[in-house]
This record gives C-alpha cells, structure tokens and sequence, in this order.
C-alpha cells in the first residue's frame, strides 16, 4: 500500500455506498411527493370554492329576482364548526352587500377581481373566488384562510416523513447487520492467516466463505502450496548441506592436524599448514552460523517452561576452557532459579554468541563476566568494545564493525537478533568504563 492509496474500511465504504443513495432518494422523493401534493391539493380547495360559489347562486338567484330588496344579514354565528372559521363568503346585488359570513366582516370593503386571488388580511392569507354574474348583477365570492391548506399538507407530509425518521435509521442498522455479517468470514480468514506459524502451509478451509471471495481462497491456497514445496526443497538443502559440507571440511582438518605432526620437524612448512588449519576453522563456523540462521529463520520456536539459570551454567562451563585457552578471567554471577517460557536450545545459541563474541574481541589477560539476576542477563567484557554509531549495525547480517583481525562472518549476533525477537527479548548495547562492552538481555516470562 502505497503513501497516496491510503487504506479504507470496506465496511464504511460499503454502507457509504447504500445508505447515501437511500438517504438523497428518500429526500428527493419528499420533495417531489411534497410538490404533487401541494399542487393537488391547490386543485381541490379551488375547486371547492368554485363549487361554492356555484351553489350560493344557484340558491339565492331567484330570490334575489324576487326580493328587489332580498337582504339576509350575517348569517348565524351560532351554528357553526370549528374550521368553518377558515371558511367565508360575501354576496352583493347592485353592489350592495346582502348577507356574508361572520369571519369576513374584517374584510371592510375589500373587493377583489374575478376569479382567483390571494390576498393578506390581519396578517392572514386568504385565497379568495370572486363569481360573477353580469346579467343578474349579483356577484358571490368565497374563501379560504390557507391555514386550511398548510395543515393538509403537513399531516401528509408528515405520515410520509415519520415512517422515514423512524425507518432510515432502523434500515441503517439492519444494513450494518448485514455487511458485518458479510464481511465476517473475511475477518475469519485474516485472523486464520495471522495465526498461522511460519511452516503451516495446510489449505484454508472455510464452508461459509461467499462466492465472489473464493477466488482469494482459491490464489492463498496455490500461494500455500507453492512456499510449502519451496520450504521443504529449502529444508531438504539445509539438510543435504550440514551434512555435504561438514564431512569434507571435518577431512580436511583432520588431514591438516595430521601433516602439522608429521611436518614439526620443518618449520618452513607450519606456517602455511596453520594458515590452512584456521582457513578450514573459519569455513567450518561460517557453515554453521549460515545452517543455524537458515534453520532459525524456517522454524516456529515451541515454548516450554525451563530453568534459564541452568541453562547459563552449562553454557558457562562448555565457554570456560575457550576463555582459559586465551588466559582471560572468566567468571559467573547466576542466581540459583531463574524460570521462563522459551526454547532452550535455540536461547542457549543466542547465549553462547554473544558469550563467544566477548572472549573473541577481549584480549589475553582482559576480564568476561556473566551476570544473571532477577529478568536480566549481562555479558560484560573489557576487550575492544563497540561505537556508538555502529550499535545498531552489529546485529545485521555479515556485518563486522571491528578493526580488529578476529575472525568471524558477522552472523551471530544475526542469529542472536533472530532469537531474541522469536522470543520477544529485549537486547541493549551499553559501554563499559574504562574499556569494554556490556550486552543487556531482557527477559520476557510470558
């Protein structure tokens, strides 16, 4: 994943992808809900005043003919209902007004034209229909306060809009069910990938697994197949090289040490037979530092509880006669039971390396000391030490930041980096005053 291809949350992107649409959908359609209703309901009302108007002259028409001076009053505020307060109604003869209803006395002398017309009286809108009838000279006008119309269409407005406020959300949760429970086998393979060890090459098995995700079980499980037969080939070499290299350069020694015999009494010939000699030494350690990094980079350390300060002692006593060879003073401080979780063979290398690494770079008559107490081990020397730049370096492979002429292929403290993070160890370089360096290792118990 690169720095401009930040990852994203196929969860997020998936119900992003489903619940906007669902949402812009739901609103647009309101909106267009909204302007059909409000436009139908505009049809009706309107028609409602013509037919009222309609049927107030078909009422009074005769009588006006009649009556040259028919006149009814305001008509009986009595009776009446409680919205008919929205509704009204004038009617003139002769433009003289001879009956209206109650709520339109504050009307005055309002007269609008015929037909439709929206007018505000006491800050109240009314749609207002003026019927005109020229040959009788009668004119009727009905009316309407709009709250009538903006009640209508909020209660319409509102029983499509309340199901949405309520529903959305519990659609949006059963969304959310739904891709969690569809991307569920897809956190069950992570996790079955993340918890596999470094050699298990089986095939995924996974019945629940969608469709369109097979092809991915399908490309892991060839991948799998594929680093099995690579491992086993690089196992199966490893193997076939500890055992091919080792038995000729064993040869080769034992062939040295025997012309170094046979040769004491010509010295112009020891030379190069302990050149040959110390060549085959190091070709020898290189093999196995190589075939012990090898091993420890394919294998999947088993934890098992021991005793750690054993473990120094014996490591200890195999170092001891090196350290005397080179008349350097070895000594030991191990607290009498340490225990941690670990394995003990490939810990017991990681010991010895760096054990190894203090008598090789320490001088004759220099000082190695071990010392285990509590959660920590220190190797302590006083040979050539290490600078502080280069600390970080010596734990990389083939890397030698001495000036010195030891030999070494710069793979054991590679080993032990190895180690350690296999066992989640902490490794810290430290000088040592006057002269000297001081390896701390932290242990972990869990």
């Amino acid at each position: 994943m690169t720095d401009d291809q930040p990852p994203f949350s196929l969860r997020k992107y998936l119900i992003r992808w489903m619940t906007v649409p669902i949402v812009i959908l739901t609103a647009l359609s309101l909106a267009i809900g909204f302007l059909f209703t409000w436009h139908e309901i505009e049809e009706v009302y309107d028609a409602q005043l013509v037919h009222n108007a309609k049927v107030l002259f078909q009422l009074t028409e005769h009588e006006i003919h009649d009556d040259k001076a028919f006149s009814l009053g305001i008509e009986n505020a009595k009776i009446e209902h409680k919205y008919e307060r929205n509704l009204g109604f004038r009617i003139w003869y002769h433009d003289k007004l001879i009956t209206q209803s109650n709520n339109t006395i504050s009307f005055g002398d309002l007269k609008t034209s015929p037909g439709f017309s929206t007018v505000s009286i006491d800050n109240q809108k009314w749609r207002v229909f003026v019927l005109l009838a020229p040959e009788q000279d009668i004119i009727i006008e009905t009316s309407e306060r709009y709250d009538i119309r903006y009640e209508l269409i909020i209660q319409l407005m509102s029983s499509q809009i309340l199901p949405a406020v309520f529903f959305i959300p519990l659609l949006f949760f059963i969304i959310w069910i739904g891709i969690s429970r569809a991307i569920k086998p897809l956190l069950e393979l992570s996790n079955d990938v993340k918890q596999r060890s470094s050699d298990d090459f089986t095939p995924i098995q996974n019945q629940s697994i969608a469709l369109e995700v097979e092809p991915l079980i399908t490309a892991l499980n060839q991948l799998f197949n594929r680093m099995g037969d690579s491992y086993q080939r690089e196992r199966q070499f490893t193997d076939h090289a500890a055992h091919e290299l080792r038995t000729p350069l064993a040869a080769m020694k034992t062939q040295a040490q025997v012309l170094l015999r046979k040769t004491k009494e010509l010295p112009e010939h020891q030379d190069g037979l302990n050149n040959l000699l110390a060549s085959v030494e190091r070709a020898t350690n290189l093999i196995e530092q190589l075939l012990a990094l090898a091993r420890i980079q394919n294998e999947r350390f088993p934890q098992t509880p021991f005793n750690l300060s054993e473990l120094c002692s014996q490591v200890f006593a195999d170092l001891l006669p090196k350290a005397t060879l080179k008349n350097i003073e070895f000594s030991a401080d191990i607290q009498e039971y340490y225990e941690i979780c670990g394995h003990p063979e490939s810990i017991a290398i990681l010991i010895r390396n760096i054990i190894d690494n203090a008598i090789k770079y320490t001088p004759a008559g220099g000082e190695v000391k071990i010392q285990l107490q509590h959660d920590r081990l220190e190797v302590i020397d006083t040979g050539v030490g290490i600078r502080d730049e280069d600390k970080h370096r010596v734990f990389d492979r083939f890397v030698r930041v001495d000036k010195t002429r030891q030999t070494g292929s710069g793979l054991g403290l590679a080993i032990v980096h190895w180690i350690a993070q296999a066992h989640h160890f902490e490794i810290t370089l430290h000088d040592h005053e006057p002269q000297g360096l001081e390896v701390h290792i932290h242990f972990s118990r869990s």
